[in-house]
């Protein structure tokens, strides 16, 4: 009997090209886009609920059958980019399906940004386009700016966001995309030398695409728990600088390619390594491009059946799916008992912060809790990454040896160093 996989996604990945593109690509962001302008018109939710099955469907058809590899083992990292993707695209889908009214952008007044600590709904210092008046062709070009827009900065529905502030406000365009470049080469450098320093800790183990654990059996407790914290701690800067060099070249791509205003790109992270509670590392100082999905999805169903409680381990466990998938698409097991252990932990963690004050009526903060937050987020982080290291992407290499941005940079000062010395 043919299962229903077999009929909705070939049994193995496809290459990338027009053909397939067309196939399992397109049908994904059509329905996707599709939902983005029914959910800034009024009367529309019985179509969108209607539509949602249908989006899901073509999302996982395009998640699980397009191959970004072209079947180079060094490249798998890209299908579980465009699986990360494609749960992303059906995460907010979902959340659209069941938005309760229709969402408005924000049109900001002159000389005024959008960087704040909170962002409200309703601000008197930015008025919201009529949904209800606004001509079909304007909701089409607003959706745009939605389906790439994952923060909502300019949107109603991100209602409670803490942005991080900058000092881009008064910038001109030209000197933000200036600043900008300059963030990017740095992040690409750094990116290069933490990613490529986990790798030499064991190259012919996880430090290729073939895998491997990064506790060291042969080494005693101390020693084999430290060499793993320390590439744990490599690997956490790894993904904090490649989330800030993708962010900065999408950053130039839409300022400088369609014109958008440098205050609708601020800054993503808040220095999260100073976070002094999980719940400020997690509540707003590591990046909230998922926040409104994993609320929507994940925290606001369990909310009403288990409180606050349930509201968080939702949050989590649908971070949790997200990691899990985008891992397995790495296709060498995604190691769930791993990853959603690490996110219900995160989530222990903030209960337990919420009972303490509870108990004590304080907060935790200060240093005790910078200490807390670091010890409980890189102890359970160690499994998460030995995780990766299995399947081998902590192995992969990002960039071509000879194009590697740190030796470029050794070529550089090699051909300087010679030229005046």
């Amino acid at each position: 009997m043919v299962s229903l996989g077999r009929l909705l996604a070939p049994q193995e990945r496809v290459a990338l090209s027009a053909s397939t593109l067309s196939t399992f690509f397109l049908p994904a962001f059509v329905s996707y886009f599709a939902m983005g302008v029914l959910v800034q018109r009024k009367r529309t939710a019985m179509i969108r609920v209607a539509l949602l099955p249908v989006t899901l469907l073509c999302s996982y058809r395009a998640g699980s059958s397009l191959d970004l590899s072209f079947g180079i083992p060094n490249y798998r990292f890209l299908n579980q980019g465009l699986v990360l993707a494609m749960f992303t695209l059906s995460m907010r889908s979902t959340a659209w399906a069941f938005a309760k009214k229709p969402y408005k952008r924000i049109a900001p007044q002159p000389n005024n940004t959008f960087y704040s600590d909170t962002l409200h709904s309703g601000s008197t210092s930015n008025r919201s386009t009529n949904v209800g008046d606004t001509p079909l062709f304007t909701t089409i070009w607003n959706a745009w700016d939605l389906s790439v827009n994952l923060r909502g900065i300019g949107w109603d529905w991100a209602e409670g966001l803490r942005i991080p502030k900058s000092s881009c406000g008064t910038k001109s365009t030209s000197e933000f995309l200036l600043s900008t470049l300059a963030k990017l080469l740095f992040y690409a450098l750094a990116f290069d030398a933490t990613s490529g320093a986990a790798r030499d800790f064991s190259p012919e183990t996880f430090g290729s695409i073939e895998g491997g654990t990064i506790f060291d059996a042969s080494l005693p407790p101390f020693s084999r728990y430290t060499r793993s914290t320390i590439i744990t701690i490599l690997s956490g800067w790894t993904a904090y600088f490649v989330i800030e060099l993708v962010y900065q070249i999408h950053t130039i791509e839409f300022v400088l390619l369609f014109r958008q205003a440098p205050s609708q790109w601020p800054p993503l992270f808040d220095a999260p390594w100073l976070s002094t509670s999980l719940t400020s590392f997690w509540g707003h100082k590591w990046h909230q491009l998922f926040r409104e999905c994993f609320i929507s999805v994940g925290a606001r169903p369990l909310s009403y059946l288990l409180g606050r409680t349930g509201g968080v381990v939702g949050a989590f466990l649908i971070s949790g799916a997200l990691h899990y998938l985008g891992l397995k698409a790495m296709e060498r097991g995604g190691h769930p008992v791993v990853v959603f252990g690490f996110f219900i932990m995160q989530a222990i963690g903030l209960i337990l912060e919420g009972m303490w004050k509870k108990c004590t009526g304080m907060r935790v903060d200060g240093f005790l809790g910078l200490l807390w937050t670091w010890l409980w987020v890189v102890f359970w982080a160690n499994f998460m990454v030995d995780a990766w290291a299995r399947v081998g992407l902590v192995g992969s290499k990002f960039f071509l040896d000879n194009y590697r941005p740190t030796v470029l940079l050794a070529h550089f000062l090699k051909h300087y160093l010679n030229l005046f010395g």
